[in-house]
């Protein structure tokens, strides 16, 4: 006796695809709040009086970390571009045999990049705490960080001196500064420091 088999299944990744774009909706946002503070840190206005783009060096021919911050809103701005949901768009294939098609590869796709971006954006915002704390070391000697802030700090400085004699390449120190996000190294201090974070 021969058996045939038919495929007769319902093969749909909908539900993946909508996780996706809510991942990149939600990691967007955070990505858009991180970059907005180091926004603040460069403008003196509002950081409190801190030196203009964190500049360390002479005024008028060092930039800071203009440049650092433009970078970071430019993949702010692609976050945003990817974030646009891609589950709710179909185009038929295989002759119209697949009437409905979620998108999910591309979902997922989009959803990973903008993870990558944000965990750059993060990054350069720790680089750029840790610049703005490096500034303001004389002024605060009397107010000392908290623990876990502090046990930040001591990892990135490990690896990152501040930027105290003007002007240098920070696509190195940005690199670096992922390096420690993606490590989880920061992370770990600090929960070596003050306990696991919730």
């Amino acid at each position: 006796m021969t058996t045939t088999w038919f495929s007769g299944g319902n093969f749909h990744g909908q539900s993946l695809a909508q996780i996706m774009d809510l991942v990149a909706i939600a990691v967007t946002d955070l990505g858009s709040i991180s970059e907005r503070r180091l926004a603040r840190l460069i403008d003196p206005t509002m950081s409190y009086g801190l030196p203009r783009n964190l500049n360390a060096g002479p005024q008028g021919v060092n930039t800071g970390y203009a440049a650092v911050q433009c970078s970071m809103s430019a993949l702010v701005m692609e976050n945003r571009t990817l974030a646009t949901p891609g589950s709710i768009d179909s185009i038929p294939g295989k002759g119209n045999a697949e009437d409905h098609v979620s998108n999910s590869t591309w979902c997922a796709r989009k959803a990973r990049t903008i993870v990558a971006n944000t965990e750059q954006i993060v990054a350069v915002e720790l680089l750029m705490a840790a610049q703005a704390l490096a500034l303001t070391a004389p002024l605060a000697a009397a107010h000392p960080l908290g623990r876990g802030t502090a046990a930040a700090l001591d990892v990135i400085r490990a690896a990152i001196p501040p930027a105290l004699d003007g002007d240098r390449r920070f696509d190195t120190e940005m690199a670096t500064a992922l390096d420690l996000v993606r490590s989880g190294a920061i992370i770990e201090a600090v929960e070596a420091t003050v306990g696991p974070l919730e």
